[in-house]
């Protein structure tokens, strides 16, 4: 494939991100959760955001049988002239399950095609997306943003056009700032799909293998001055009866920052009822000591008396309301619930009780559309897993589509957060390869970033069969700082030898500290505890 530069004149060089096993990404937006803006308080309990236009649908589609057969001169065709080779494809959905002449292919432990990494095989099946969207008049004036759900394996992205970025994780979702590209009327999006990258290495699970864009499509323009993230760590202490939340909130200048921007936040029920007193924060934009600037983000904690705990049994919710008040007023609300979790004296407790884990491995499937899942689909899956009397549920072997931890917040499922991290077969080898360091950081750091606001998430795993490595070490240190209220999960530790004798993790931020490889380690010796969830193979 060329890559075209802004001016539409092809660049003088190669360009084939996916072959490079170092390159996550280019010109991708920071991970953030999943989240809205709203014009009023009500219009954020309801989910209801501004300035959100669904591109999910009918898509135009083509497919090659390499992505060096997608030239410049493919960009330059007129979009009227589309001709007999393509199809119409519906997004989300994986192109294998379409009868577009890619089929799905089902391994365990092999590859589907002949290595060692990060070699790829000539015949490496490349679809190219297209659809055109319209810029309304009103969203002059702000920040335009495409969100891509999730692509199998990696994706890059054209708007008009031009080249906008490259993005790699085929389950977890990629933004791209792509406000420069666009004009207020019709735009034309293309996204090429490349079925196997040098990420495919790591991407090697016990499935299906897919292809194609599987989780859904939008543009929104977000405000000038907005809320980018809110990480949401919380607590629960049960011999005070008080639920805590540690916020750390982010705001976006898309602008030159500007004094005067603030914040106020709130924790309150379901029915919209306060529960604490709101906080008022302002957001910094300069440096207000020398050398010193976290960027423009505020920390607190707000705390509930009195507070419903969450857990299995009792999925009791609360609402975080955050309120950006300044050049731009706007809602964002996140669902959150109060619990704690530790390993202690070789048990798990949550809220200070001990729990027996029953639980099984899921994958995000369905029969027809591959690894498009709707909501209801999730639905289905949880109530089928409370009726045979399962409270946990392990989301093999990678983040599952995020409206699928909100349905384990609200049904009520102790969940094992796996990252899209399994190199079975080099599982020796890629573990200590400094080439694939960028890439285990980036998978378990997104989607701790993502999910950490889930009370169902008891546990973050480094993912599955991929050996026991100083890429390993990396990560676990990582997940650590980002959250270190979770204990971490790794079967490859102790399948490896490193059982708590030879190899302890400690788990910052328990009390006091566990060391988490010798629990699991006593997990296995103990009759009246159960392993977590099955492993693979069973």
């Amino acid at each position: 494939m060329t890559l075209l530069r802004q001016d539409g004149e092809v660049q003088p060089r190669e360009f084939s991100p996916w072959n490079e096993p170092t390159v996550v990404d280019i010109n991708r937006l920071p991970m953030r959760q999943h989240l809205g803006a709203s014009a009023t308080v009500e219009a954020a309990r309801r989910g209801r955001f501004v300035r959100r236009i669904s591109l999910d649908g009918r898509w135009k589609f083509r497919l090659f049988e390499s992505p060096d057969d997608v030239t410049d001169a493919f960009f330059r065709g007129a979009s009227a002239k589309l001709g007999s080779a393509w199809h119409h494809i519906e997004v989300p959905a994986n192109w294998t399950m379409q009868d577009v002449g890619d089929h799905p292919h089902y391994t365990n432990i092999t590859m589907p095609f002949d290595g060692p990494p990060p070699r790829l095989p000539e015949y490496n099946p490349t679809g190219v997306y297209r659809r055109s969207f319209t810029v309304p008049r009103t969203w002059q004036g702000t920040q335009i943003v495409l969100h891509l759900g999730a692509a199998d394996s990696v994706h890059l992205v054209y708007v008009n056009k031009q080249f906008v970025g490259y993005g790699t994780d085929n389950r977890l979702a990629s933004e791209y700032d792509i406000s420069r590209y666009v004009r207020v009327g019709s735009n034309e999006l293309a996204v090429v799909v490349v079925r196997y990258s040098a990420q495919s290495y790591v991407e090697d699970q016990d499935q299906w293998w897919m292809a194609g864009l599987h989780r859904s499509v939008f543009v929104e323009a977000r405000s000038m001055v907005h809320v980018r993230t809110i990480s949401c760590l919380v607590d629960y202490d049960a011999a005070t009866r008080i639920g805590s939340a540690d916020l750390d909130i982010e705001v976006a200048f898309a602008d030159t920052p500007a004094p005067g921007v603030r914040v106020q936040t709130w924790i309150e029920d379901l029915a919209g009822h306060r529960v604490c007193e709101p906080q008022m924060l302002s957001i910094p934009h300069k440096y207000d000591e020398r050398y010193v600037f976290r960027g423009h983000r505020v920390t607190t904690r707000l705390a509930v008396r009195d507070a419903r705990p969450w857990s299995a049994e009792d999925p009791h919710r609360y609402r975080v309301m955050v309120k950006l008040l300044g050049p731009t007023r706007e809602y964002t609300a996140m669902l959150t619930g109060f619990r704690r979790i530790r390993v202690e004296h070789g048990e798990i407790r949550v809220n200070d009780q001990r729990i027996t884990v029953r639980g099984v491995n899921r994958h995000d499937h369905h029969p027809e559309r591959g690894k498009a899942v709707t909501r209801a689909d999730m639905v289905a899956d949880v109530v089928a897993m409370k009726q045979l009397n399962c409270n946990a549920v392990r989301t093999s072997h990678y983040p599952n589509d995020p409206a699928f931890l909100d349905v384990c917040d609200e049904y009520g499922l102790y969940v094992v957060a796996e990252a899209n991290i399994e190199a079975h077969a080099y599982n020796t080898s890629l573990c200590d390869d400094p080439s694939y360091l960028a890439t285990w950081l980036a998978r378990g750091a997104r989607m701790v970033v993502r999910d950490r606001h889930h009370p169902s998430v008891i546990f973050w795993s480094l993912g599955n069969e991929s050996g026991f490595g100083v890429n390993h070490d990396a990560l676990a240190a990582l997940v650590r700082s980002l959250d270190p209220t979770r204990p971490l999960h790794y079967e490859g530790a102790i399948f490896h030898g490193r059982n708590g004798e030879t190899h302890a993790w400690r788990t910052a931020g328990a009390t006091p500290p566990t060391w988490c490889a010798r629990c699991t380690h006593r997990f296995r010796q103990l009759s009246t505890m159960r392993k977590v969830e099955p492993s693979a193979r069973s």
